[in-house]
């Protein structure tokens, strides 16, 4: 074609690319080559960018790209003007630098210059480039800059050259319009040969126009190159089946899962298989699990409760899928087989005997064993259940020990995910009662964000303990989290501290057991830890939607109780509707001001007598009114008829100001006047700086 305004497109095929970084390594060359070329101004306005992904290739295509970037003019900045003219014409300084630059013919005139700021700038055409030695130029060094977790070394056909990518390469396609482009990367030149699906494609296409490609492909080459489309279709067609089956089954949709399963094929073709039922007396969640990793199989439930039937997808769609279905029905078989003999042997051992073993699993180098960990989980458990609303007759240190026991399993020992699942099955099978299991399997949640909490007073005293110690026991030893890292995942342990307290309404007192509990000579570790916890919680607040500052002015008295934190928040949120609600907060503001600056213990001891105007006696007599009221707002837990109810301070704090010299030249009368603003600073921010919303 003769219009220069073409689709681009870029395919690579190659061996099987690994799936955890194929739709990754795709969205990067086709992100980072589309801003390349708008940074060199490739593309025209409109374009469409299209990214493609399979096992075997990655791809895209842009639309509107031009096959010639254009000429520019560019200013060049030479000389002061003073240097480089001189006598009425060039100096000899501007005639070498017009020289190098290729321009002597300009030295006869000045007007042949631009000047600015006394500057000789001189104006050069730069020559566009074309999108042939672009591609060879930029494509080679963002396939060498690819974020490839492991690179495989292989020789080309030559026998002498070595490249280095994910996978061995075997074609390439760029292709602009119905032009191919003379390119060449990881030993390859461009063609336009399109190969299709391994086995339902015997033949390569020849693509006549980049345009063609994705229909092409699919329609001559069985292979759907989008990966969001084929994700798509696997989703419709396991709904597809699932209702074949009728109303009462379901297949629910792990996306994680879904989304593995796409990077595997290229042509995806769903089917029902089945197993043994003798296999459904296993925990339905360890034939799940099995099912997921193994082998990339859906279950199906039928009223919320397993079956043995599950959905698997296929790279090819054979006339016949018999054999398809019974070659998985037979790989699936031995995978079932050990998870029932794990459950078997398993239940050949009590919890007990099995929290036993627990002595012989390190926690951690500095900190012993599990056992030794379980013990302190008790302490905490025990504490928690006095100094909290919440209740249980459990024996703490033997929930402590059998919630772990677990580990110590074949079932856990082959799938870690069920930690705490298998816990509630073998408590179930000894009959240790409901709550007592339950609080085992809800230990460990949430397990991620939106996950659900755990389920009762006895499941969330573990939950807590088991948290809480990790924060102690790994703060102790400096093991915190650092930039990115995050090892032990403690910044997920604190967000479900905070999710729990505050959703399930706990009343724990943070300081009271992190004093009770943190080692007494790690003061350093344990500020650290205090910060930790409460920059996670400015954090969370902050997801809900709450205004920067308003967190802030709560989150910075470090409230020992934190189940009520949002009911402050959404109180100083009224609060600053008001009109003198700024007002009062930069009276606060300069009221902290001048305590910073006062070096003198400060005790609370107000004289009255040496009071010298009006204005002192009024602010004194509001403050004490304010805090006598604020005190049975406080037992209430009524935040915003409090912060209204200090309203009633502005005026009189104005009128202070205004009428009294802080400073006075009477020590005592000064000293005074300090206490009265300390204990008016206290009345103030009773649950919350307000000097930080006057920011």
């Amino acid at each position: 074609m003769s219009d220069s305004k073409q689709t681009l497109l870029i395919e690579l095929l190659c061996e099987e690319l690994p799936p955890s970084s194929q739709k990754n390594m795709a969205e990067y060359l086709a992100n980072n080559l589309h801003q390349k070329l708008r940074d060199k101004k490739f593309i025209v306005p409109n374009e469409n960018l299209i990214i493609y992904s399979t096992p075997r290739r990655l791809g895209l295509t842009i639309s509107n790209v031009s096959s010639k970037s254009p000429d520019e003019i560019a200013e060049v900045k030479l000389m002061p003007v003073n240097v480089g003219w001189q006598d009425d014409h060039a100096s000899q300084p501007l005639l070498k630098k017009l020289e190098t630059l290729d321009l002597l013919q300009l030295k006869d005139s000045l007007t042949n210059f631009a000047i600015k700021d006394e500057i000789l700038y001189v104006k050069i055409q730069n020559e566009g480039q074309t999108l042939e030695s672009f591609m060879c130029q930029e494509l080679t060094i963002i396939l060498k800059e690819m974020p490839i977790e492991k690179t495989m070394s292989y020789q080309l056909d030559d026998g002498w050259q070595t490249v280095s990518f994910a996978r061995p390469a075997i074609n390439f396609i760029c292709l602009h319009g119905d032009k191919v482009l003379d390119v060449n990367v990881l030993g390859l030149q461009a063609n336009n040969q399109v190969h299709g699906h391994r086995f339902e494609s015997k033949k390569s296409l020849i693509i006549n126009n980049a345009e063609d490609y994705e229909k092409l492909i699919e329609s001559q080459g069985c292979v759907i190159p989008n990966f969001e489309k084929r994700k798509q279709l696997i989703r419709m067609q396991i709904e597809g089946l699932t209702k074949t089956l009728g109303s009462t089954f379901s297949c629910p949709i792990d996306e994680d899962l879904l989304d593995e399963v796409t990077t595997l094929v290229e042509k995806p073709s769903a089917f029902i298989g089945s197993f043994n039922q003798k296999f459904l007396t296993v925990p339905s969640e360890c034939l799940i699990l099995s099912m997921k990793s193994n082998q990339k199989y859906f279950p199906i439930l039928k009223n919320n409760h397993l079956t043995n039937q599950f959905i698997l997808i296929s790279n090819i769609d054979p006339k016949e899928p018999k054999f398809i279905i019974e070659g998985n029905e037979k790989v699936i078989y031995p995978r079932l087989s050990d998870a029932e003999f794990f459950y078997t042997q398993d239940k050949k051992k009590s919890l007990d005997k099995l929290s036993h073993d627990l002595k012989n699993i390190i926690y951690h180098q500095k900190l012993g064993n599990i056992e030794q960990r379980c013990e302190k989980v008790s302490l905490v458990f025990d504490h928690l259940r006095k100094y909290t609303c919440l209740n249980s007759d459990v024996d703490s240190k033997k929930l402590a020990l059998y919630a772990k026991a677990d580990l110590n399993s074949l079932m856990v020992g082959e799938f870690p995910e069920l930690q705490g699942i298998m816990g509630k099955y073998y408590g179930l099978e000894e009959n240790l009662g409901d709550e007592f299991c339950q609080a085992i399997e809800h230990h460990y949640k949430p397990k991620f964000s939106g996950d659900e909490l755990p389920q009762g007073d006895t499941s969330l005293l573990l939950a807590l303990s088991d948290k809480w110690i990790s924060l102690f026991d790994l703060f102790s030893i400096g093991e915190k989290p650092s930039g990115v890292k995050d090892p032990y995942a403690l910044r997920r342990c604190a967000i479900s501290i905070i999710r729990i307290l505050i959703d399930k309404n706990i009343n724990l007192d943070i300081n009271q057991l992190i004093d009770t509990f943190f080692p007494l000579n790690k003061i350093d570790y344990k500020k650290s830890l205090i910060n930790f916890f409460y920059d996670r919680l400015e954090n969370y607040i902050r997801e809900q939607g709450y205004a920067t500052l308003v967190i802030q002015s709560v989150c910075e008295q470090k409230p020992a109780f934190i189940n009520d934190v949002l009911n402050k928040i959404e109180a100083i949120e009224q609060f600053k509707q008001f009109e003198l609600s700024n007002n009062l907060a930069q009276s606060n503001k300069r009221v902290l001001n001048i305590l910073k600056k006062y070096e003198k213990k400060l005790d609370g001891n107000i004289n009255e007598s040496l009071f010298e105007n009006e204005s002192e006696r009024a602010l004194f007599k509001t403050i004490q009114s304010i805090s006598k009221q604020n005190k049975d707002f406080l037992d209430n837990k009524n935040y915003k008829g409090l912060l209204e109810n200090l309203i009633h301070l502005s005026g009189p704090i104005d009128q202070f100001f205004e009428d009294t010299m802080i400073n006075a030249e009477d020590f005592k009368i000064k000293h005074n006047r300090h206490q009265l603003l300390a204990e008016l600073n206290k009345s103030m921010n009773i649950i919350a700086n307000l000097s930080v919303l006057g920011t």
